[in-house]
């Protein structure tokens, strides 16, 4: 639903991936046409069984095809997954002890380093406004 309402000018660059891999413009991927699409991209080692299951995930209608919101909302969906696991990496970085938290302590820590040198004051500021039940910490 969230694909079908995305502006076309926010997602151009996946509506040209659709359309080349689409080589019959029917407006449906067929397993072959993704499979021969995904072997054009640079640097892209996926297996014929990879592209099998990515076919089956993709298409969420089960109708042996993958039509081009579907296309649209996998890739969305595959994009949000990096996001969130980048955030992910970038908060372990900060929460030093492992536990889910991100302590003022360990906040500082990251943050007075010879690479960088934030003021006390500046990184308790900082706390304050990402600390939205001001219980001291940031929660993942």
């Amino acid at each position: 639903m969230i694909a079908s309402r995305i502006p076309e000018d926010q997602i151009k660059a996946l509506r040209d991936t659709f359309s080349q891999f689409d080589k019959n413009g029917d407006g449906k991927l067929t397993s072959q046409e993704l499979k021969l699409g995904i072997t054009k991209i640079p640097g892209c080692q996926m297996t014929e069984q990879d592209v099998d299951n990515l076919m089956t995930v993709m298409d969420s209608n089960k109708n042996g095809y993958i039509d081009y919101t579907e296309f649209i909302a996998g890739c969305l969906q595959s994009h949000n997954y990096l996001k969130e696991n980048h955030l992910k990496t970038a908060f372990s970085y900060y929460d030093k002890d492992s536990n889910g938290n991100i302590s003022l302590e360990e906040l500082k820590q990251c943050l007075q380093s010879e690479e960088l040198t934030l003021p006390d004051s500046v990184i308790e500021k900082l706390m304050r406004e990402v600390d939205s039940n001001k219980d001291g910490c940031v929660r993942s």
